[in-house]
């Protein structure tokens, strides 16, 4: 009696398994977001974008080399495919320490940025300036919360 049980137990949890790992396929599916790394060849230039709590997307090197400059803009350049994705530059500002971390989540069929802030009753006064660039896929949409949570 105990084997058959256990048996259904089993393959009820590889059942429940493969759905989870199916996802929901809606409008809030999980969408593939991927952090870029930026070595700037002038480093001044992470001051010109960074902290302006605004969101840019870039469709195509063209954009991207107006941003950043031509030599700057070759590594971002060369680690997406442009017919299938774009790059956000997420620039954001938070304080510490401790620190805010900037974080996404799908809502509303849109990828949402925001800065999640601390646990901390008690933060430091230095800011912290943030330039993040990230391949999306070409068609998502993208908002940026300018305000930590």
């Amino acid at each position: 009696m105990r084997i058959p049980i256990c048996w259904a137990m089993i393959f009820g949890a590889m059942f429940a398994i493969d759905i989870a790992a199916q996802g929901d396929k809606g409008k809030d599916a999980k969408i593939a977001v991927r952090a870029l790394k930026f070595a700037p060849k002038d480093v001044t230039i992470l001051y010109k974008i960074g902290g302006l709590s605004k969101l840019t997307t870039l469709a195509d090197a063209e954009a991207v080399e107006k941003l950043v400059g031509k030599e700057s803009a070759k590594g971002l350049v060369d680690a997406v495919d442009f017919t299938k994705e774009q790059i956000v530059l997420v620039s954001w500002t938070t304080a510490g320490p401790p620190e805010g971390t900037l974080k996404h989540e799908m809502r509303d069929g849109k990828i949402h940025f925001f800065i999640q802030g601390p646990d901390a009753k008690t933060r430091g006064a230095r800011a912290r300036l943030g330039a993040d660039f990230f391949a999306v896929p070409r068609d998502s949409k993208v908002a940026l919360d300018p305000r930590e949570r």
